[in-house]
């Protein structure tokens, strides 16, 4: 039996990873954290995620079934089935993800007020160090 030799193959991966570019291509994390891109400003990640929420917090408990007939029919018999036990979960997870959703746009509106108060509260601070003489 042939003995592996691991550091020849290891080798010529890293050669090949040099020669193709790919380790100049930046890796991160964040690329992928919440289906969000890593670029974008933190203050926008609550409008975006309330976005996302309001086209999908509903989970489709059947999808389209396609390809050979025979394994259609057998995934069908099984989803029917099965489906005495999932459908209720399936509910259960849409109505948590609506009120999840309502939850996030009620942060979103309190989020906003607390920036309108921020703005006005310094232009008060800002009259009241006029009157007083301080500017």
């Amino acid at each position: 039996m042939d003995q592996i030799n691991v550091e020849k193959i290891m080798e010529s991966i890293r050669e090949e990873i040099k020669t193709s570019g790919a380790d100049k291509i930046p890796l991160s994390f964040d690329d992928s954290k919440n289906h969000l891109p890593a670029s974008e400003d933190p203050s926008d990640r609550l409008s975006s995620a309330i976005k996302y929420l309001s086209y999908n917090y509903e989970v489709q408990p059947y999808q389209m079934l396609t390809g050979n007939p025979v394994k259609v029919f057998i995934k069908k018999v099984f989803r029917k089935i099965g489906s005495f036990f999932f459908i209720p979960i399936v509910g259960q997870q849409n109505i948590l993800n609506y009120h999840f959703f309502l939850v996030s746009e009620a942060v979103a509106d309190q989020k906003n007020e607390i920036e309108e108060l921020k703005g006005i509260l310094d232009d008060l601070n800002a009259k009241i160090d006029k009157l007083e003489g301080r500017a």
